[in-house]
């Protein structure tokens, strides 16, 4: 059964030292350069090294809640951004069905040859069942059995995996199913189907004796190469932090109904939050929030306690007087 649900932004800058995040700031459009707000020029070396620690141990975080939860598999839900896929065949939904898949490490920024080629173990059983349900119940999820990127086959997997898996595993010794949404390029799931695709997924996966967690990788605001790189929606950002922690589903299931520049580019990657939401449908606990202009993102971690728990009985008890007054 799905008992464990958890949330993080994977943006290349947290997986950098600092000396490297101006580097990654200096990517943005040359047009952007001279129209950033005053608060980037007080991110100073000391206060990115800040921001670090912070990132460190909001992942400290996150390991603690697998590593007390011991998941026999993790469900990872996230953008494929033309890796996997390209402009001849991007699905809005896919799962990999396969045994195990490779990519490179989250030294995005770095030549090729000088970043590590990681192997992921990939739960191909858990997958297959979950695909197989997730068709009865109405979701033409696409199906990958064979590990074959052709968008950037150089880099193996979507760096949804790649970025932060290591971090969460640091001993790769749990496998995962990588779930990949298409977040980025119109037309795009609502964000009503991705918190249902999140209950039809616990749905399906109530049926497995296996202990399973979730995991959204992405987000929250940004648009990293787009005309608003270096600017984050905090507003945007906290509200639906917010609304994880109320379990407000129903607003959540809002949130991409209209269109709005500050809800383009990788500011779509939050409805894999919103997936997680649904397949949890309980309050999340919110670690952290850092919104970094270097590092061109709103910075969340989140996760939704693990069944039985002292803290998932309140999470629970919560739930309830929500869904009664």
């Amino acid at each position: 059964m799905l008992g464990l649900g958890l949330a993080s932004s994977h943006a290349p800058a947290m997986f950098e030292p600092k000396e490297r995040w101006p580097f990654v700031y200096s990517r943005i459009p040359e047009y952007m350069k001279n129209a950033q707000p005053h608060t980037a020029q007080l991110e100073t070396p000391e206060v990115i090294q800040g921001y670090l620690d912070r990132i460190q141990a909001a992942f400290a975080v996150l390991r603690q809640q697998i590593e007390a939860y011991k998941p026999d598999a993790v469900v990872v839900v996230g953008d494929d951004q033309g890796d996997m896929f390209d402009a001849s065949n991007n699905p809005t939904f896919a799962l990999y069905t396969g045994t195990e898949l490779w990519g490179l490490d989250g030294t995005s920024y770095r030549p090729l040859a000088e970043r590590q080629r990681l192997t992921f173990p990939c739960h191909a059983e858990i997958a297959q069942h979950l695909h197989k349900g997730l068709i009865k119940k109405g979701f033409d999820v696409a199906s990958c059995a064979v590990f074959k990127p052709v968008g950037r086959a150089e880099h193996g997997v979507s760096h949804m995996v790649a970025h932060p898996v290591p971090t969460l595993i640091p001993k790769l010794d749990i496998p995962i199913v990588p779930l990949f949404m298409n977040e980025y390029f119109p037309p795009l799931p609502s964000a009503e189907r991705c918190y249902n695709l999140g209950r039809a997924i616990a749905d399906v996966l109530a049926e497995r004796p296996e202990r399973l967690a979730i995991y959204a990788s992405g987000g929250l605001s940004h648009d990293p190469t787009g005309p608003r790189a270096g600017w984050v929606d905090e507003p945007l950002d906290r509200w639906v932090l917010e609304r994880l922690e109320r379990n407000d589903g129903e607003a959540l299931k809002h949130l991409f109904t209209f269109d709005s520049d500050t809800l383009r580019g990788g500011t779509g990657e939050i409805r894999a939050w919103i997936t997680v939401a649904g397949a949890m449908r309980r309050p999340a606990r919110v670690v952290e929030y850092i919104k970094s202009h270097y590092a061109k993102v709103g910075l969340g971690f989140a996760y939704w306690p693990s069944l039985g728990t002292a803290e998932s009985v309140l999470a629970e008890a919560e739930a309830i007087m929500q869904a009664r007054y």
